[in-house]
């Protein structure tokens, strides 16, 4: 779950709102802090990603 939704995560802007839009749906559960720690992992790694890549018009 959490690539498909961070897979395009290019700033740590719009991976905090991501976050959040996830944590109004699931913070009632047991296990949202390891789904929130598994989210921001995920988005860090796509926003590393797209920080290596060269800008391609």
């Amino acid at each position: 779950m959490p690539e498909d939704l961070t897979k395009n995560c290019k700033s740590l802007e719009q991976l905090e709102k991501i976050r959040k839009g996830q944590e109004r749906k699931f913070r009632w559960r047991d296990d949202w802090p390891a789904m929130e720690k598994a989210l921001l992992a995920a988005g860090a790694a796509a926003i590393a990603t797209h920080e290596d890549k060269p800008n391609q018009f």
